[in-house]
This record gives structure tokens, sequence and C-alpha cells, in this order.
């Protein structure tokens, strides 16, 4: 199993990720940042785009510990 995470201090709020996958991700209304909204089960395709959309790369894929 993997999980997303979300390097904040690298996240610049561009809104990528969100429009790219919007099950997954959303703006946090607080400092206009991404952050996971849900944990997906498995990672699609549509989640892996915007993975790899991010301009700044602040989201990774890891594994579930």
């Amino acid at each position: 199993m993997k999980n997303i995470i979300i390097n904040q201090d690298k996240c610049i709020g561009c809104n990528t990720c969100c429009l790219l996958d919007p099950d997954t991700f959303e703006l946090d209304p607080t400092n206009y940042k991404a952050k996971v909204k849900k944990q997906p089960e498995v990672i699609s395709e549509k989640t892996e785009s915007a993975v790899n959309s991010c301009p700044v790369e602040a989201i990774t894929i890891v594994d579930k510990e």
C-alpha cells in the first residue's frame, strides 16, 4: 500500500494537483497549500499525473509502513 505525502514547505499552492485529481487533493483554506483530501486505496493514473505535474516536486508517493 502507498501513501501520498505533500511537503508543505515546498508547496506553492498552484492548485495543479487539485485540478488533475480532485478526489485526492484539495487546497487547505488556512494556508492555501495542497493537502491530501483522502489517501487513495490504489494509486491511479490520475493521481500519478497529479504527482508528476507538481512544478516544485512537493508531492511524493511512499510505501505505507
